[in-house]
């Protein structure tokens, strides 16, 4: 049996890191929406382009039931694609269509023009806002510059 956690979740350390942040987005959208998974698929889409779903099921700690469910409604409503995996046609990979793109960038524009209620009090000032806007925009570039092949 393998006690050590870095190699018992087969993730790396960006991974994990990026799962970390994401754990913690979804704490907060599940008190802000119910559809919070359905945003982090897109989130993820965007940034990696597509994936298998069993990775997105991965990267974000669900079971892969739960993900089938949320990207079959998605791509009901037009928001993803899910296609046979090109050269294999063995396995699929999920993909944003542009409404789904669309719709997520929509999204993050209503939320920044309303402060979240679960922000600290302290959050209203400018200067913590900007650190906070700066730490959280170079904690993006970092997981940005060390992806890898996913």
């Amino acid at each position: 049996m393998n006690d050590d956690p870095d190699q018992a979740s087969g993730l790396s350390a960006d991974e994990e890191a990026a799962a970390a942040m994401l754990e913690w987005w979804e704490n907060l959208e599940l008190r802000r929406e119910p559809a919070g998974l359905a945003y982090r698929i897109l989130v993820l889409l965007e940034h990696f382009g597509q994936l298998p779903p069993g990775r997105l099921a991965q990267l974000l700690s669900v079971p892969a039931t739960s993900l089938s469910r949320v990207t079959a409604k998605l791509a009901q409503a037009g928001l993803v694609t899910s296609a046979l995996t090109p050269g294999d046609g063995r396995g699929r990979i999920v993909t944003a269509t542009r409404a789904g793109r669309q719709l997520l960038t929509e999204m993050r524009a209503e939320r920044l023009a309303k402060p979240s209620s679960l922000l600290p009090e302290h959050a209203e000032n400018e200067a913590v806002r900007a650190g906070l806007t700066s730490l959280l925009a170079a904690l993006q570039r970092s997981l940005r510059d060390h992806d890898g092949d996913y």
